[in-house]
This record gives structure tokens, sequence and C-alpha cells, in this order.
């Protein structure tokens, strides 16, 4: 124990060696601050006329830091890239950290996790590392090589139409080569 608030141990110990200049862990504030994308959500209705709600301005405290958190594209990016290299844990951390479980397809398909990180095998047989975040009305992806050097970083500004299928598709489609027959 530091004594000290997760916020404050998140800011000390990764945003600023980091850099991270659009991550925060806002707590109760409802404002999101600095340039960002709205966020669209049907509050977990199915179905084709399921009405869609602006949710951008939300008391997130309820993720903490699991859905809490809010970063960029760009920060999320450094900070992955970063925590593949083993920037920023002792190698046995590390190795701890990769040591994953199968999920048994009932999170995202052909997933294992970690602590915190998850690898996923795409259909090419190809594996990527990375995290992932979810809050309601945002999904974002930040999954690359294992050794963090090529990395995607997405997000999806809804949460109906599946938006792991359509994060997947985006993986797929960079770190799976093209079948050169056709065409």
């Amino acid at each position: 124990m530091t004594g000290r608030t997760l916020a404050d141990e998140i800011s000390r110990r990764i945003v600023r060696p980091l850099a991270l200049t659009g991550t925060s862990l806002p707590g109760d504030d409802t404002v999101i601050r600095g340039p960002h994308a709205r966020h669209y959500s049907t509050l977990f209705v199915t179905g084709p006329d399921a009405k869609v709600y602006d949710v951008t301005e939300m008391n997130a405290s309820t993720g903490w830091a699991a859905g809490g958190m809010v970063s960029t594209v760009k920060d999320l990016d450094r900070f992955v890239s970063a925590l593949l290299r083993g920037r920023l844990l002792a190698p046995a951390e590390q190795r701890e950290m990769l040591t994953t479980v199968s999920t048994g397809g009932k999170w995202i398909p052909n997933t294992t996790y970690g602590l915190g990180v998850f690898s996923q095998k795409l259909s090419c047989g190809v594996t990527v590392w990375g995290a992932a975040g979810a809050i309601s009305g945002s999904y974002s992806y930040a999954m690359g090589s294992r050794d963090g050097e090529r990395l995607v970083v997405s997000n999806v500004n809804g949460d109906w139409n599946n938006p792991i299928g359509t994060l997947t598709d985006v993986l797929q489609s960079e770190f799976c080569p093209a079948d050169p027959a056709s065409g």
C-alpha cells in the first residue's frame, strides 16, 4: 500500500513517465477534457428500432480503473507499446503478466487472458497481444506484436452491432497477409 489514490499512482507510475497528456482517471467527473469522440449507446436495448443515446458525458466511476480510464488513441498506443516492451514492469512481473489462461471463448473468441493483457489468435494463425476496454458507448483495442513494435489502436464509438467483431476485423486486415490468389 502506498497511501495514495489509484489516480495518483497511475499518474506517478505511468502517465508522467510516458508523457501521456490525454490520459486520466476522472472519478466522478462527467466531462471528458480535450478533443474526443462522442460515445453512443442503445443502453443494452437490442433490435433495429433501439434508440441511440449520446452517453459521452457520464459518470464512469463504476468502471473505476477497468472502464473509468479516459485516454487518447495516441496515449493508448504509447502505453501498450511500453507495457509490451517491458518498460513498465520488472522482468519477473512482465513474465507473470504475460502468463495467460484460456477464456474458453466466453469473452472474445480465440483469446487467452493474463494480468491486464490478453492475446488473440487471428484466423490466419497470427497471435496479437495487448489491452482492450469498454464502457457504454465506447470500445477500444490496442493490439499488436508481442514485442510491442507493431500496434493497431482503434476505437468504436458505439456499443451495438458487434463492436468486438469490427475491432477484430481491423486486426485481421493489418496482421493477416492478403491471399495472393484473391488478386
